[in-house]
């Protein structure tokens, strides 16, 4: 990304605007490609998804939160054409909602991840919340069709969990749990907008957590805001 983003800035600039999309600079050959800087973002919840499903923990779907945060992204796009390319920088957390607040993760003797009962660690635990949680960065690349202010998408993504961690209350405790989770994520997403709102669904088809605890999948889905 950083090397197209050198590439269209020494090429002429013929546009340069801000609107509710961003700002964008654009330089023009056959393709015109643009360099965006922007924030679109995405609100959804999230569940295990995939013939391994039931392997994973069991999570509340209402207190399962996807978050994204698209930091730049370059479009290529043809004057004659209602198609158009991306790639892109983006920011996500997956935060886990376990149905089972009794228990969270922990690393065990052997270096693997296994549940525990909290109350054994902490007393008194009142059970209120205990979660699971993983951010990441990476890159999504998305096809589009476009026709005025409307557009339809699909895309991969490719991102490296940065951090991961498990949380609980009351009382309110966190604890580094990187090994718990997969460092790579794949996904696949659809979406359609018009204007700056629409909808998005994403797939990750890598099992998220360590195979320890489950193969499974998740599926991500909700509304977005500036794409």
């Amino acid at each position: 990304m950083i090397i197209a983003a050198i590439c269209l800035t020494v090429l002429p600039a013929n546009a340069q605007h801000f609107d509710s999309e961003g700002f964008e600079l654009t330089s023009s050959r056959y393709v015109d490609s643009n360099l965006r800087i922007c924030f679109p973002m995405f609100f959804g919840m999230t569940m295990p998804f995939g013939e391994d499903s039931a392997t994973f923990p069991g999570t509340k779907f209402v207190e399962s939160f996807y978050y994204g945060l698209e930091l730049a992204s370059i479009r290529f796009t043809s004057p004659a054409s209602p198609f158009m390319f991306s790639i892109g920088l983006r920011f996500t957390f997956m935060d886990y909602s376990l149905e089972d607040t009794s228990i969270s993760y922990r690393q065990d003797t052997s270096g693997g991840y296994m549940p525990y009962t909290i109350s054994d660690d902490v007393s008194p635990y009142d059970g209120t919340k205990s979660k699971l949680h993983a951010s990441y960065f990476g890159v999504p690349a998305r096809f589009y069709f476009t026709a005025g202010r409307a557009k339809l998408y699909t895309g991969i993504g490719a991102d490296y969990m940065i951090h991961g961690w498990t949380k609980y209350k009351f009382p309110k405790y966190r604890e580094d749990a990187d090994g718990l989770f997969n460092r790579f994520r794949a996904s696949a997403e659809l979406g359609a907008t018009y204007g700056i709102f629409g909808v998005f669904a994403n797939y990750t088809f890598t099992p998220v957590l360590t195979d320890r605890i489950s193969n499974s999948g998740v599926i991500s889905f909700g509304v977005t805001v500036g794409m």
